[in-house]
């Protein structure tokens, strides 16, 4: 699956390491918004928190074909962010702006629960909204039950398989949990020797990221105890890595990463049912949220989804406009040139290659 094409946030979305190829067997029967009446243990529907009122930085368009990023064009934008809440009410239709913030180009409003897919441009008096990353967003309760009963929510067959995987790696290889200032620096750069090795950090900078910034805010993070880092190993070798940023007692999944050499092993894979089996046991933890995106990594490890947004109101003017049509056409042409390719069996064939670019 491709990366984000607007760039804002800390949480990427990212391909499975190729153990599943998940059948409807496979995938938890609770894949929508759960019911009060089907889960008893949930919150009423209520209205979405209110966002944050949001920071200013600068953001990036990116315009891709699949994988491969043509160019990207900059902006500077005003950024809210919605608590997560899987309960909360969708809307059905992008609100207006009473006024648009001074001193940037773009607002945007990021996790916006929806009651059904919307058209992608609406057009307001003081701006241009363009509705981005429409797709599910899986999580798990994590208060929902033990790890024995999410364990027991996989199918019989792909349980048999994780677990079979998870044994294999557990007698050469060593699971590895950080979460203070200290361990987060040595997690970073475990972390790093394993992203440079992925065709993330070669085509999109989809990896963890090298910057001070980033690691400053790691940092921060783990002095509110905030972060959770894991890394699997094969000796003194980092094999694998999950970064896990934690707001409002809700663990995002940030970047996972693994070495390519290590694909049929699924270290990727191990690696997150590890890592949660250990959240499980810290009891501390209301979601896991699984960010946007919709892949086979998501889809079997999530108990739960409903359909978000990012809503991304442009202020009015020529480089605006064009730089948001000029991103609808070749996301549409990007999305027809994939049906086709996967039609005629050669879509993963160009993967393959731009992978190994």
């Amino acid at each position: 699956m491709r990366s984000p094409d607007v760039i804002y946030s800390d949480c990427r979305d990212h391909p499975g390491d190729g153990m599943f190829h998940a059948s409807q067997s496979d995938i938890p029967a609770m894949t929508q918004r759960p019911s009060a009446a089907d889960t008893p243990w949930t919150q009423p529907a209520r209205s979405a928190p209110a966002a944050t009122a949001g920071v200013q930085q600068d953001i990036q368009l990116r315009y891709c074909v699949s994988d491969l990023c043509l160019f990207r064009i900059g902006f500077r934008a005003t950024c809210q962010t919605r608590p997560f809440d899987p309960n909360a009410l969708p809307v059905d239709t992008p609100p207006p702006l009473e006024g648009f913030p001074s001193g940037v180009d773009v607002l945007v409003r990021s996790g916006v629960p929806l009651a059904r897919r919307l058209p992608a441009l609406k057009a307001f008096r003081n701006s241009l909204c363009y509705v981005r990353n429409q797709v599910p967003n899986h999580y798990i309760d994590l208060q929902r039950g033990p790890f024995e009963q999410y364990v027991g929510e996989f199918s019989s067959k792909t349980r048999a398989t994780i677990l079979r995987k998870v044994r294999n790696a557990s007698s050469a290889m060593q699971c590895r949990v950080f979460r203070t200032v200290d361990e987060a620096l040595e997690f970073h750069a475990l972390a790093r020797r394993v992203a440079v090795k992925t065709y993330q950090e070669k085509l999109f900078d989809g990896a963890i990221p090298a910057d001070e910034a980033f690691i400053a805010r790691m940092r921060r993070l783990a002095e509110r105890d905030c972060f959770r880092g894991y890394v699997l190993s094969d000796g003194d070798t980092p094999v694998s890595y999950l970064y896990l940023p934690v707001e409002n007692d809700v663990l995002i999944y940030g970047y996972l990463g693994y070495d390519p050499a290590y694909a049929k092993s699924s270290v990727g894979t191990v690696l997150l049912f590890m890592a949660l089996e250990r959240i499980y046991a810290e009891n501390r933890f209301r979601y896991f949220d699984f960010t946007l995106g919709h892949d086979q990594t998501k889809t079997l490890f999530g108990r739960g989804s409903f359909l978000r947004a990012d809503l991304h109101y442009f202020r009015w003017g020529p480089r605006n406009i064009a730089a948001v049509y000029g991103h609808v056409l070749i996301d549409r042409f990007s999305a027809l040139a994939g049906r086709y390719a996967e039609a005629l069996g050669m879509r993963e064939k160009v993967r393959k290659l731009l992978r190994r670019a």
